[in-house]
């Protein structure tokens, strides 16, 4: 079999494979030649589409490197890449959020980047404020694949049909009750989702409060008042009928994409990432507008830029130089980028943004003119999460259905997270 015809075979099987694709399982002593490297991330169905053809490519492209790709829902991505830090056997390169980001480079699962730039790494066109969130303690761990910033999603039919006029980068949380109360009104679909148990959502309002997440010491910074005042905004809504009752919305806490509100035609907005948009697009009809997340009265922002994923070397690679230049071209090469599109977010090579630009759908115009409608308009990123950050979060969402089964009186429930967070930070130090 030909080198050409080898790699042609390898990235055919792992398109087919789908989520567990494993591309050294066909290793023999013929290939014997082959630097073999693995790349696991969380993805969907398009998403793992478009990496396996990157891989393909890197493949035809670069003789004597083997990519393997590996891929699972983000629900089991986690739980996955903890048993395999256990067990020592770490994909090369890995995707990583910035949330959790900090607790895996202290866990020592992900190893810095500085030694292989200018070398098997290039880093020369990506922009300075990506790569100052992937660096921790002065050195780059984390290469961002592309810029994100939370966003409401909302259906322009239904705002149509109800004669909605707001502003997408000024409105507030009382905009929010006005436009839903509306919507509801006109056309019978809820206005919005219940955030109730969104915490990205809430982590977001924490700040606007003029409080922090997490401190310098990364302690638990969020006051009773605020996670009770936060929780009080989605119970006014969801006793005014302009969200799904509280029982239904506690049953679609931390659910996949295709059973959003705004997807299923039960809810007007839906709350997300803006990497989001396309893939919320392209399961509907109706076309998605975007805006930012509500601002407070006081017009303090309520949306954040960061970027919304990384790919970085872990800890168990077995020749870094390989997943080095891989994770290079990952966010380079012209080819390889204009497959990935912007399903990862807005790309932070400016080279590779221009070019993506004269072939946008529609639907990534609209991600890109909100993602420069917002500059200047959002919040300053906050340092990466510490430990146990990823604990607090699942806890927050559990806790928080108290309130939307009305289990618990809200001032309760907002001391038992701080309670229960402070626990968890304890333990995790």
């Amino acid at each position: 079999m030909s080198t050409f015809n080898r790699r042609k075979f390898l990235g055919t099987a792992a398109a087919a494979a789908g989520s567990a694709a494993i591309l050294s399982a066909t290793g023999t002593s013929a290939f014997a030649q082959d630097r073999r490297i693995r790349h696991f991330w969380w993805g969907n169905p398009e998403r793992d589409k478009r990496t396996f053809e990157v891989i393909r490519l890197f493949n035809e492209k670069n003789p004597g490197i083997v990519v393997a790709g590996e891929t699972l829902g983000s629900a089991d991505y986690f739980t996955r890449l903890t048993t395999q830090i256990a067990g020592r056997n770490m994909a090369d390169a890995i995707q990583m959020g910035y949330g959790v980001m900090f607790e895996y480079i202290n866990r020592g699962a992900i190893l810095p980047l500085d030694e292989y730039i200018g070398k098997s790494l290039d880093i020369s066109q990506i922009d300075e404020s990506a790569l100052s969130a992937g660096r921790v303690d002065g050195k780059l761990y984390a290469l961002s694949i592309g810029a994100n910033s939370h966003v409401s999603l909302y259906n322009t039919r239904l705002f149509d049909a109800a004669g909605i006029s707001f502003d997408p980068f000024g409105w507030t949380y009382d905009d929010l009750k006005r436009v839903a109360g509306e919507v509801t009104k006109a056309t019978g679909v809820f206005g919005t989702d219940d955030n109730t148990a969104d915490y990205q959502n809430f982590s977001d309002y924490v700040h606007q409060r003029g409080e922090r997440l997490f401190d310098d010491e990364g302690n638990f910074g969020a006051s009773a008042e605020t996670i009770a005042d936060y929780f009080a905004i989605w119970a006014d809504l969801r006793a005014a009928g302009a969200t799904p009752p509280g029982q239904v919305s506690a049953g679609l806490v931390g659910a996949e994409l295709s059973n959003w509100g705004i997807v299923t035609g039960q809810t007007a907005i839906s709350y997300a990432w803006s990497n989001q948009m396309v893939g919320v697009q392209n399961l509907m009809q109706d076309k998605v507008g975007a805006a930012m997340f509500p601002n407070t009265p006081e017009m303090i922002p309520g949306s954040i830029i960061q970027p919304s994923q990384f790919i970085c070397l872990s800890r168990d690679t077995v020749d870094a130089e390989a997943a080095t230049t891989y994770m290079s071209a990952f966010v380079n090469d012209p080819e390889m980028t204009a497959v990935l599109g912007l399903e990862r977010g807005i790309p932070a090579n400016a080279q590779v943004r221009a070019a993506l630009q004269p072939k946008l759908t529609e639907i990534e115009a609209t991600s890109v003119a909100f993602f420069d409608g917002i500059q200047g308009k959002t919040m300053n990123l906050a340092p990466p999460p510490p430990s146990g950050a990823q604990e607090i979060e699942a806890m927050f969402e559990r806790v928080a259905v108290a309130v939307l089964l009305d289990q618990a009186p809200i001032p309760d429930v907002a001391n038992q997270i701080r309670r229960e967070a402070e626990g968890i930070r304890r333990r995790a130090r």
